[in-house]
């Protein structure tokens, strides 16, 4: 398995290299509307985008983090390319401990601060490919904020204006993929391009293909050893 890793990771390394993004994707499903049902990022330092789209029933996407004093939260916010959302214009606020009060438009869990991240004074935002999902989007803000106290925080997207539209959050630097990331791919990014609202690719992403080989490579070596390489498990008890 070690192989397929290594196989995988060259991969990735190979198409991502001008590009040096490749965020683990997952879409909301509007549940994440409060801080009770917050969705929680175990990993701020992981890179990976959260989609949301902001409608009536959910007009907030809620992400939790726990964090050290002393870390630094890296994010940003973007739209997908979409000429109706051109001018579309959400914001971010970090809630915490020892954050200044802050008026908002929801309710913040009893002590806690926020610091409010908008994007209505961003006249020509940049434009970005994104080609391992194959999507273009704006990215609205970029931010790096230390963390002063340790404890439960919450990065909460919506709009100012309560307006409809998409958006996405992303954390993290750190590129990773695991195997059951890989394998999760061919579902979600189909997904992702339905967000951006561009035709589903009936293509994998450039990285797939070595990672292909490698376990018909491995297969082949366990074949012609009289077994093959893997084995069935039983369930995995992770909750990833």
């Amino acid at each position: 398995m070690r192989l397929i890793e290594l196989v995988t990771s060259l991969g990735v390394a190979t198409c991502l290299t001008s590009t040096a993004w490749a965020h683990r994707p997952t879409l909301s499903d509007g549940s994440a509307r409060g801080p009770s049902t917050a969705l929680v990022i175990s990993d701020v330092d992981l890179s990976q985008v959260i989609y949301h789209e902001i409608t009536a029933e959910s007009p907030q996407l809620w992400l939790g983090l726990d964090l050290k004093e002393g870390q630094s939260v890296y994010f940003q916010l973007g739209v997908p390319l979409i000429e109706r959302l051109r001018a579309y214009r959400p914001a971010l606020a970090l809630i915490g401990p020892q954050l200044p009060p802050t008026d908002l438009p929801f309710g913040l869990p009893e002590g806690l601060g926020a610091i409010k991240f908008t994007s209505e004074q961003v006249a020509q935002p940049r434009e970005f490919h994104e080609p391992f999902s194959g999507t273009s989007s704006w990215i609205l803000s970029t931010q790096t904020v230390p963390v002063v106290a340790a404890g439960r925080y919450y990065l909460v997207a919506y709009d100012p204006a309560g307006q409809p539209g998409k958006l996405w959050v992303a954390l993290g630097k750190r590129e990773e993929f695991t195997l059951r990331d890989i394998a999760a791919l061919k579902d979600i990014l189909p997904k992702v391009r339905q967000f951006h609202e561009v035709e589903a690719s009936t293509g994998l992403p450039c990285f797939m293909a070595p990672a292909a080989l490698a376990v018909v490579a491995l297969g082949c070596c366990g074949l012609a050893r009289g077994r093959p390489f893997w084995r069935p498990v039983g369930p995995s008890r992770s909750n990833r």
